[in-house]
């Protein structure tokens, strides 16, 4: 077997392990936006996203710079035997980032609980997010960012068994507590922040162990040196980040100012269930490829690399484009059975979202080559441009048009901002896939929307229907797949894992 097919062959089977566990953390992600939306009113779901996107913003902001370093470095030095400096650097900065918030936060509570400010409008505001939110809030921010650490990691060394398991245990129990607090203690939105807060904890817990992170630990040993690199490479890319939620996030704002937090909510959840789904499905075949692809970069196969990126694209592309066609098909019937009535006319967002991330994962393949060679900057740039252009087109019609035009919005900038990452890098890495490869995928995701179509016309509507058509359109699409033997290597990988 030649090295591209035996590292290819690593890929398959590392992105069928994250499939499986990033299928199961979306199901359950489904079933918990699904009970929250009946256990909290939309005005409640509203300040919770306003929360939460604040949370992780911060958290973006804070540390994603390390955690995407870590990924892009840690097989370096660890095949430069150097583990010691590099996991000590890695603890130091991420000590001091949680200790700079933990100061702020603080600070911020007590001047909070002091009275200091006064007025209708911040009192408003303190009803609804109390210190109480704050503090959970703040828990939440250290336990996410530590998860977020701990998961890159285990990732980047091929520890997929790992984030398998990690995946079911803690989206499981993050809905079960936040039920069990929820029905028990009052439907209060901190308890959504505190399970979560638990579960990130517990992960945070199981990859240092398991990355036996402790044993590198030296605070004497603790590089200058490679902190500027992991700088270098990592805070341009924690710009692209936030460049990147903003195009996620800025719009759920924006329809809270100009339409208020119940449309918001209507909103948000409908766009939550589609974008967290695709969010999966790209970061099951990231972390099944990137790995890979970067021990292979620091190799110094940049040929081979290249190939691996553009069999990562296949192998996005495989999953992405039947989504889009899916979540046209059953938008609507998905959202009358998972959500409250409240909840359902946000549906028509959905299909526009799915468009969106498609374009934000194949952006992520684009940008590569950029990555490889840390030229974090042109990233930057080019993620910012789309950040704008959302902002700009958010402001002038949303408060015509509400939250569609934000959706819609949403789409235009993560547009802009894949066409300016091809044209960026076309010229550094080509995608070498054959237009058979496209043509093999289209169809098949034809197939399957014609055959879910024709399910929801005989089965009408209801939980029943949404199953069948879901049901019958992968069968077919698989099947099509199958018989223009695009999947066979694929379907062997799979085989060969249930074996095991």
């Amino acid at each position: 077997m030649s090295e591209q097919s035996s590292k290819k062959g690593m890929m398959a089977k590392d992105t069928v392990i994250y499939m499986l566990a990033k299928g199961f953390e979306g199901v359950v992600g489904i079933l918990t936006l699904s009970i929250m939306t009946w256990l909290f009113l939309p005005e409640k779901m509203g300040q919770y996203s306003n929360v939460n996107i604040a949370v992780t913003t911060a958290a973006m902001f804070a540390i994603q710079w390390l955690v995407q370093s870590v990924l892009r470095y840690i097989n370096k030095y660890d095949i430069e035997n150097e583990q010691e400096k590099f996991f000590t650097t890695v603890f130091t900065a991420w000590l001091k980032v949680n200790i700079i918030v933990i100061f702020f936060g603080i600070i911020a509570l007590i001047i909070i609980n002091s009275g200091v400010f006064k007025g209708a409008a911040f009192s408003r505001f303190l009803d609804v997010y109390t210190p109480t939110v704050m503090f959970f809030a703040l828990l939440m921010f250290i336990t996410y960012n530590t998860a977020q650490l701990m998961i890159s990691m285990l990732a980047a060394v091929r520890e997929a068994k790992t984030n398998l398991f990690i995946s079911v245990f803690s989206v499981t129990g993050k809905i079960a507590l936040i039920y069990i607090l929820a029905t028990n203690f009052g439907r209060r939105i901190e308890w959504i922040f505190l399970s979560y807060a638990v579960f990130d904890g517990i992960t945070s817990v199981i990859g240092i162990f398991k990355l036996k992170i402790y044993k590198y630990i030296n605070v004497r040993k603790s590089s200058p040196e490679i902190l500027k690199d992991l700088k270098a490479y990592g805070i341009p890319l924690m710009g692209n980040l936030i460049a990147t939620s903003v195009l996620n996030k800025s719009d759920i704002y924006i329809i809270t100012g100009f339409k208020g937090e119940a449309q918001a909510g209507i909103y948000q959840t409908n766009y939550s269930i589609i974008a967290s789904a695709f969010t999966l499905l790209s970061a099951a075949v990231m972390r099944g490829s990137y790995p890979t692809i970067l021990k292979t970069w620091s190799e110094g196969k940049k040929e081979l690399s290249a190939n691996l990126v553009s069999e990562a694209v296949r192998m996005f592309l495989l999953i992405s484009v039947p989504a889009v066609f899916g979540v046209l098909c059953v938008s609507d019937t998905a959202a009358g059975v998972l959500f409250e009535s409240g909840f359902v006319e946000g549906h028509t967002v959905m299909v526009w979202v799915a468009a969106g991330m498609t374009l934000l994962g194949l952006t992520e393949y684009c940008i590569k080559p950029w990555e490889l060679n840390a030229r974090t900057k042109s990233i930057f740039y080019r993620s910012l441009i789309g950040g704008i252009v959302n902002i700009v087109v958010n402001l002038i019609f949303v408060p015509v048009f509400g939250y569609y035009a934000a959706a819609v919005s949403t789409f235009i900038g993560f547009f802009v901002y894949f066409t300016l990452a091809y044209m960026g890098t076309r010229k550094l890495m080509r995608w070498n896939l054959p237009l058979l490869v496209y043509i093999r995928i289209i169809i098949s995701a034809v197939i399957m929307a014609m055959v879910i179509m024709a399910v929801r016309f005989v089965t009408g509507g209801g939980v029943l229907s949404l199953c069948c058509m879901i049901g019958a359109g992968i069968i077919a699409y698989v099947l099509a797949l199958f018989f223009t033997g695009e999947i066979k290597r694929e379907v062997k990988a799979i085989i060969n894992v249930l074996r095991k």
